[in-house]
């Protein structure tokens, strides 16, 4: 008899000393796409990395317009200039695709490191919300539903748009 007692008012005990746990959601795509950080970064990396592709469709513009050419002319009236020819095409294809290369690596590395800032600031926004607003947990990836009442997007793109210029 006295367990059974002990049990329920154990059981009484518990739930009054129990706290509510405050949990939060962010939807961080919507955070990246509305930060105007990223916005800045992003047209920054167009701004730098335009000229270069500009080039490179020029040069495969080009490209093509040889290989055309070459295809019209005669091949049996001068075998020696259409064989130089040939491998002039493969010569600048053989460039163009190392350049594009090149490029590609290049915009992505810079893409990465922009990321990465953009992160490394939202994860602060995120800490100083938690930690001023009392939150116990807050997810940010791979949640089926997350109801409007623990959504925090908004809030924590003010905070980075207020905090971070």
């Amino acid at each position: 008899m006295r367990v059974i007692a002990l049990l329920l008012l154990t059981l009484l005990v518990i739930p009054i000393n129990a706290q509510s746990i405050k949990i939060g959601y962010i939807d961080i795509e919507k955070v990246i796409n509305n930060v105007t950080q990223y916005q800045i970064e992003n047209e920054s990396l167009i701004q730098q990395f335009e000229p270069k592709k500009q080039q490179l469709l020029d040069l495969f513009k080009h490209i093509e317009l040889l290989k055309e050419n070459l295809n019209n002319v005669d091949k049996s009236i001068n075998n020696e200039n259409y064989q130089k020819e040939l491998d002039n095409i493969r010569e600048l294809e053989a460039s163009f695709q190392k350049e594009t290369e090149l490029w590609q690596q290049q915009l992505n590395q810079k893409k990465y490191e922009s990321l990465q800032k953009i992160e490394t600031m939202i994860n602060l926004a995120i800490e100083e919300f938690a930690i001023s607003e009392n939150y116990d947990l807050i997810l940010y990836q791979n949640a089926a539903f997350a109801s409007d009442q623990v959504n925090i997007t908004n809030q924590i793109i003010s905070k980075i748009e207020g905090t971070f210029p």
